[in-house]
């Protein structure tokens, strides 16, 4: 049984080591992605503030800016929830070839 464990176990590391890469390239994408993205929410959120402000646009086409840019707001932090899990299985995995 110690050596199907062992087995496992060397089997696995390089699932771990992917783990860990995802897990960096994502932190290190969603960081940027989060700035630009946040620019882009902004600009949809005051370009729809202010085309209702002076009645360019209606206000079907004012909640349809806002929602873009809720969205587009919302994007980078569901990748942070996935970036999240896959920290979490890199950790259980760690725990389990540790052991």
């Amino acid at each position: 049984m110690a050596v199907l464990k062992w087995m496992l176990k060397l089997a696995l590391f390089p699932l771990l080591l992917l783990l860990i890469l995802a897990q960096w390239v994502g932190i290190f994408l969603t960081t940027f992605s989060t700035i630009l993205t946040n620019l882009l929410a902004g600009l949809f959120f005051f370009v729809a503030l202010a085309s209702w402000i002076m009645k360019l646009a209606d206000g079907g086409e004012v909640l349809k800016m806002l929602i873009t840019a809720f969205v587009v707001f919302v994007l980078p932090y569901i990748a942070i929830a996935a970036i999240a899990k896959i920290s979490f299985f890199a950790e259980e995995l760690r725990d389990f070839l540790q052991s």
